[in-house]
């Protein structure tokens, strides 16, 4: 069988050229599946534009005599030619003259399209539709074939569809690479604006001199309450992105990506290592990694989502997906120069000749002056913040005064420091460390004859599906020292004695008055440890470090008390039909006691108290549809026998029995995730227990409560649907609530 790569293979020759040879894959996806485009620049015998669609393992091409157009009425020839291998997505050089197609090659945009309707269907009609998203080609767009050309190779048209924001004429492309930077133009002459950059580095002082991890660590910004006084002269201001903070090497053709803490984040984030190898010159650069949405603003819950990415498949499908972008603002080292020491006015000007304008690692704008009115301009889009940088400073690694993190005209709770957040990096397989369990004989379940060993085994065997839920976030340890029938305690605060390898965070508590240093839990030996300590459940936040204002979900605690338990079933598939109605994904899973938690997935798109709100509508909707058995009375003598709906566990500090936590209870039953399908009158919560959960785990072919880990809903139009529900039946709700001795709000 013919490979579709023997036109290109036959036409090159590998020991010549510098272009990719790699062999067509099977990609069989989806019909609507994302998949990559790219548009390369090509200065061969004539100037043209390579148009590439990947489909079936390859790409396939088009050359393009003029470029792309957004203007409706332009139809732009394409001639199709040889499919050419995926990997030509990130070729960029200079074919040698004597090859076939010998020029110079730019990578001039490069995104993801989805086909309109079935491409192959499409391409054998000849009229194929598809969307882009790229850096700089969006929209609708439609390849119509309409002859052979002379040599057989047909002829197409390629047109912009009309209607959408990015259709109109007098549109204007920016010419130069999205890898790069480069324009065709100094690839071909060999020489270009980040050469002449180096050399003028040299001019201005700055040392030739190899910059270690130590010397390269990042500059970090003061925190300030309020913006600079009058203008801002003499200080440069830019927009803080709300992302985490990277420093960036490129040596040769190698290029690293290091966090803030020094640990190498390069895997996460391959998307942005191979534009900056693509730099026409060695740099050490400061910036922030962020995930843009489709508003064009940073996301964070989706930036966090890839952090938490560890499967090289799974990063691969996610940048191209949802590609990060690397906002770099500072520049440490050029060409093997250290110009630190130089004023940042002068690291700008030389940065800005280095990295890309666009693409997904890109230059970092900053305004003169005028931060106020920035600040302003912030605020009103909804981001984070501003940072104040004096223009004659020097880079200082460290806090400096000379940095000033502004937050936007809001409260300072709902901004991030711009420079202090680093990702959390999965780090390689290392042996276990030492985690000794100390009297692991003692009996902690009398009735079951559990042993504090079997609690410290249970959470080691159940680490790799729980791990997930406490990552990153801070947690609240219930503390049994001598078993469930003996005292117990809670515990926020993290020891000083703990393992330096343990890892917290530091967060205001306003019951103590002070800071207190919350665990966070990264793998099972950190879990084995503070099992250790006498923990027997474990309670988790809804948000994480570095995200605290943002919660992951909203949770709904069906509380039965002395109410039967197949309320609680009927009263939970209520909610799982109206969160439906509302276009809201919802989740089940048992307490480890008589009661379900219903969970909401928000994907850090609202604060806490906004979650707060969002439980309370979804609970006294069900309060009205189901009033004989449900009420949102606390209070006990209020409730009437009824399953109690509580909403108050949504807020910031508030925190729930962690998904596969054991509880303190006879049988050592334990919080478990469920299908909706098992919630049924047949379901028994006690039947999970530590001794079958690690089994059922590893049985089921996914975790079905992973989902509100990632999952992002349209939270706006599902709270306008429900605030229509809810206003159709307010005189009902009102009247329960005066029963049950409440004020309906």
């Amino acid at each position: 069988m013919p490979d579709r790569l023997d036109s290109y293979r036959a036409k090159r020759d590998p020991g010549r050229t510098p272009e990719p040879f790699g062999p067509a894959e099977d990609g069989a996806r989806a019909p609507d599946a994302p998949r990559l485009f790219v548009v390369q620049k090509h200065a061969a015998r004539r100037l043209h534009w390579d148009f590439r669609l990947e489909l079936g393992g390859t790409l396939r091409s088009w050359a393009v005599p003029k470029g792309p157009s957004a203007d409706p009425a332009d139809k732009r020839m394409a001639v199709e030619v040889e499919d050419h291998p995926v990997e030509y997505a990130g070729f960029e050089g200079t074919i040698p003259t004597g090859n076939y197609g010998a020029g110079a090659v730019i990578v001039w945009d490069r995104g993801v399209w989805r086909p309109v309707g079935v491409p192959y269907d499409g391409l054998a009609r000849g009229k194929l539709v598809f969307q882009l998203s790229g850096y700089k080609l969006h929209g609708e767009w439609t390849l119509v074939r309409t002859r052979v050309a002379q040599g057989g190779k047909q002829q197409w048209l390629l047109l912009k569809h009309r209607g959408d924001a990015w259709a109109g004429p007098g549109r204007e492309f920016a010419q130069e690479s999205v890898l790069s930077g480069r324009l065709l133009e100094e690839l071909a002459a060999g020489e270009g604006r980040a050469e002449r950059a180096v050399r003028e580095a040299e001019r201005l002082g700055a040392p030739r001199r190899a910059l270690s991890r130590a010397d390269a660590r990042p500059m970090r910004a003061t925190p300030r309450g309020k913006p600079l006084r009058g203008e801002g002269e003499g200080w440069l201001f830019e927009v803080k992105y709300d992302g985490y903070r990277l420093v960036a090497r490129r040596e040769g053709t190698r290029a690293t990506l290091l966090t803030q803490r020094g640990e190498d984040a390069t895997a996460l984030y391959p998307e942005i290592a191979r534009p900056l190898e693509a730099l026409p010159v060695d740099a050490i650069v400061d910036g922030e990694v962020v995930v843009l949405g489709p508003d064009g603003r940073p996301d964070l819950a989706a930036l966090e989502a890839r952090a938490r990415l560890a499967r090289p498949r799974d990063v691969a499908r996610a940048a191209l997906e949802r590609p990060a972008t690397f906002f770099v603002f500072d520049l440490l080292a050029l060409g093997g120069l250290d110009v630190r020491a130089l004023p940042l006015a002068e690291r700008k000007r030389l940065l800005a000749s280095v990295v890309p304008q666009l693409g997904p690692v890109r230059y970092a704008e900053h305004v003169e002056g005028r931060g106020e009115e920035l600040r302003r301009e912030v605020s009103a889009r909804g981001l984070a913040g501003i940072v104040a940088k004096r223009a004659d400073a020097p880079y200082r690694a460290g806090r400096s005064a000379a940095w000033l993190d502004i937050p936007a005209a809001r409260s300072a709770a709902e901004a991030r420091a711009p420079h202090d957040a680093s990702p959390p990096v999965p780090h390689p397989a290392r042996p276990a460390r030492r985690v000794e369990v100390t009297n692991g004989e003692k009996v902690w379940f009398p009735a079951d004859g559990i042993t504090k060993g079997d609690v410290v085994a249970y959470y080691r065997a159940i680490a790799p599906f729980m791990l997930p839920y406490l990552k990153d976030r801070p947690l609240v340890l219930t503390r049994y020292p001598e078993g469930i029938d003996g005292k117990s305690f809670f515990q926020k605060d993290a020891p000083t004695w703990r393992p330096e390898w343990l890892r917290t965070v530091r967060i205001r508590g306003e019951d103590a008055g002070r800071e207190l240093d919350h665990f966070l839990v990264d793998d099972a030996d950190g879990l084995a440890w503070i099992a250790n300590l006498g923990t027997i459940p474990l309670h988790v936040w809804s948000s994480r470090a570095g995200a605290l204002e943002r919660p992951d979900w909203c949770v709904v605690d069906l509380d039965p008390k002395d109410a039967p338990f197949e309320h609680v079933v009927r009263i939970a598939r209520a909610l799982h039909a109206l969160c439906d109605e509302l276009g809201l994904p919802s989740y089940p899973k048992t307490t480890g006691q008589k009661g379900l938690h219903v969970l909401v997935p928000l994907g850090g798109q609202l604060t806490h108290a906004q979650s707060r709100t969002l439980g309370e509508l979804l609970a006294r909707a069900i309060e009205a549809e189901l009033p004989e058995i449900a009420t949102t009375a606390r209070a006990l003598s209020a409730r009437g026998g009824r399953v109690y709906l509580d909403f108050l566990q949504n807020g910031f500090g508030k925190t729930i029995a962690a998904p596969y936590a054991v509880r303190p209870k006879p049988g050592a039953p334990v919080s478990t995730p469920l299908r909706w399908s098992e919630v049924t009158a047949r379901l028994d919560p006690s039947r999970f227990t530590l001794r079958n959960v690690p089994g059922r785990a590893r049985r089921l072919r996914a975790d079905p409560l992973s989902p509100v880990l990632t999952g992002k809903p349209d939270l706006m139009a599902a709270l306008e649907r429900l605030r229509g529900r809810m206003a159709g039946g307010n005189g009902g709700a009102r009247r329960r609530a005066q029963r049950d001795g409440r004020t309906a709000e």
